[in-house]
């Protein structure tokens, strides 16, 4: 797994025609990110099609992220895995 710069963990994998996954976790700390994209190779490694791969991070993280499938870009064809945002209360900080 490589850090992006977008922000991004890559991971390879060359299944069902895909060359990486891409497992993005906006607003969470990094430790977070590392180790979703931790479950999405360990799940990625057992399941060799989209919709394995899809079952099984149903199962892992249940309606915690959305999952994209891009064949066609300027770029390899590749998986998207977006992790939610953390719940919580918008704005916390206090206004002054």
């Amino acid at each position: 797994m490589t850090l992006e710069m977008d922000g991004s963990m890559r991971i390879a994998w060359s299944a069902d025609g895909f060359d990486a996954i891409h497992v993005y976790a906006r607003w969470r700390p990094r430790e977070d990110l590392e180790a979703y994209a931790r479950g999405v190779a360990d799940a990625a490694l057992f399941n060799r099609s989209l919709s394995d791969l899809r079952i099984a991070l149903r199962h892992a993280y249940p309606g915690a992220f959305d999952l994209e499938a891009v064949r066609h870009g300027r770029s390899e064809p590749r998986v998207i895995v977006r992790f939610h945002p953390p719940r919580g209360r918008p704005n916390p900080d206090p206004y002054p």
